[in-house]
Parts: structure tokens; C-alpha cells; sequence
């Protein structure tokens, strides 16, 4: 499932800086985050706000990146028909959801 919360690594790649730079900014309030258990996060409407972009978009780019690292995993195996394929997509939406 995709959350609309983020956590501090992803958050920090999506915006191409350094964890330990994010982590800092969080913080000392100067991002809004939430920590919970010593476990920092962001939102994606916060995140959406720093970038100009909007939520529905940075979703989008989010579940790309997940597709692409699925795509990925598979390389080298043997290739499936296309009602295997449909199943996994479906099981995988459904996870998503």
C-alpha cells in the first residue's frame, strides 16, 4: 500500500538531498514532518508544496518508481503470458490500494 506518508530516505531522495541534511531541517522545524517513535516522515502534500507540484502528481511519480523497480527485479526471468502478467498487476494493484 502507498501511504501519504513518507519515510526519511525517500523523502530525501524524492528531493535530492542528503538524509542527513533533511533529518537536520526536520528537526529544527524548518520542514514539516512528523516523528513518530524516532521515526521520521513526511507527507506528500508537504512534499508536493516544496516541489510545485501537486499530490496527484508525486503519486503518480511514486507509483511509477515502484513499477519500474518490479520491471527491474524481473530482468533475466522467464517471460509470462499475458494473463499471468494481467494477475500479477491485478494482485499487485489490489496490495496498492
Amino acid at each position: 500500500m502507498i501511504t501519504l506518508t513518507l519515510d526519511l530516505k525517500t523523502s530525501a531522495a524524492i528531493l535530492g538531498t542528503p538524509e542527513d541534511k533533511l533529518l537536520e531541517r526536520l528537526q529544527r522545524q524548518e520542514v514539516e514532518g512528523i516523528c513518530l517513535d524516532d521515526d521520521w516522515r513526511m507527507s506528500i502534500f508537504v512534499l508536493a508544496r516544496l516541489l510545485s507540484t501537486t499530490p496527484d502528481t508525486l503519486l503518480e511519480y511514486l507509483e511509477d518508481d515502484i513499477l519500474g523497480q518490479k520491471i527491474a527485479e524481473t530482468e533475466g526471468e522467464e517471460l509470462l503470458d499475458s494473463s499471468q502478467a494481467q494477475a500479477i498487476y491485478q494482485e499487485y494493484l489490489a496490495e496498492t490500494r
